[in-house]
């Protein structure tokens, strides 16, 4: 039985699955089964895996399905995965060749259930320089579980134990954007030991058409079901008292900060950040007290602080003039 498995949503990206795939079949730990999940795609995506199944037959399982979405995908691969760990990896990106190799033996010289690693952001047309994110924010918390929900909350720089989806019966929430947050959370609220191997081990490529870069779509609003999705379950499992800051910041994070500059960046803007500290005032209304805000640069915590319904239109045709 093969050590760790990755699942791998594949859906029209004939353009970078290639390179993807170079760095799974590359890979320096060799007990690895790699699930390419084609999930419905109409480009030449299947030609590609055809081809990588065929040469490494004992590494790739391959499977099809209609298509259903990113979170589909996933969910349909976790029902195929036998080893006794798991990872994703976006099929547009790619991994260092020692990527699971070091997460692997993080995870058994530490019995964690879950090990993240840091990422790397590049800018396919070269817009803009690369930059580095770290996996585990120990700077602001140094709990590893607190620091998780102040980290990056992508499913595919972590490597997780299967038991902890299928004992818990987790799966991502289909049809919705930011589908990784419910399921992250959960499952920093569940492990009992997170570990951090402080290396840049995926790269995670920034395409202008991507979702994080769409001009308005009504699948922003999104984040605000996903938001309360992810208070429901970690109250639901009696873990909203002891990560309440967290969630919090996170509400913050995700409405009056980041989620706010890309809400700015939309003809959409209004709607958008009006609802967004709606939402936050409804759940957190102290949250303007909230611990981690003094972490952040004064020009960021002075923009949090101000955003509003107000402000907004001036922010809004800022960002346009920068740009």
């Amino acid at each position: 039985m093969e050590k760790v498995s990755v699942i791998v949503p594949v859906y029209n990206v004939e353009k970078y699955l290639d390179q993807c795939l170079k760095s799974l079949v590359n890979q320096t730990l060799k007990d690895i089964k790699i699930i390419l999940v084609n999930d419905g795609s109409t480009d030449n995506s299947q030609s590609i895996i055809d081809k990588y199944q065929l040469k490494y037959p004992n590494l790739i399982l391959a499977l099809k399905k209609e298509n259903g979405g990113l979170a589909s995908a996933r969910n349909f691969g976790l029902k195929y995965v036998q080893s006794n760990y798991v990872a994703f990896i976006d099929s547009d990106d790619y991994v260092d060749l020692t990527m699971y190799e070091k997460m692997y033996k993080k995870a058994i010289e530490e019995n964690s259930d879950l090990v993240m690693c840091n990422l790397q952001y590049f800018f396919e047309n070269n817009s803009h320089e690369s930059f580095i994110s770290k996996g585990l924010n120990l700077e602001w918390n140094n709990d590893p579980h607190k620091a998780a929900f102040l980290s990056p909350l992508f499913a595919w720089n972590k490597l997780y134990k299967k038991e902890l989806f299928s004992e818990n019966d987790l799966t991502y929430p289909i049809g919705l954007w930011y589908e990784d947050i419910p399921v992250s959370t959960k499952l920093f609220a569940i492990s009992k030991k997170i570990t951090w191997v402080n290396e840049t081990l995926v790269y995670y490529r920034q395409r202008e058409n991507s979702i994080m870069h769409a001009k308005y779509n009504p699948k922003m609003h999104d984040i605000f079901k996903i938001l309360k999705i992810m208070t429901e379950e970690l109250k639901r499992i009696n873990k909203y008292d002891q990560y309440h800051d967290e969630i919090e910041y996170l509400f913050i994070e995700h409405c009056l900060y980041y989620g706010a500059f890309r809400f700015l960046r939309s003809n959409g803007y209004s709607q958008l950040i009006t609802e967004g500290i709606a939402l936050v005032n409804e759940y957190f209304p102290k949250w303007k007290d909230n611990m981690y805000l003094r972490e952040l640069s004064f020009k960021n915590y002075f923009f949090v602080k101000t955003i509003s319904s107000l402000t907004a239109p001036l922010y809004h045709y800022y960002l346009r003039w920068k740009k």
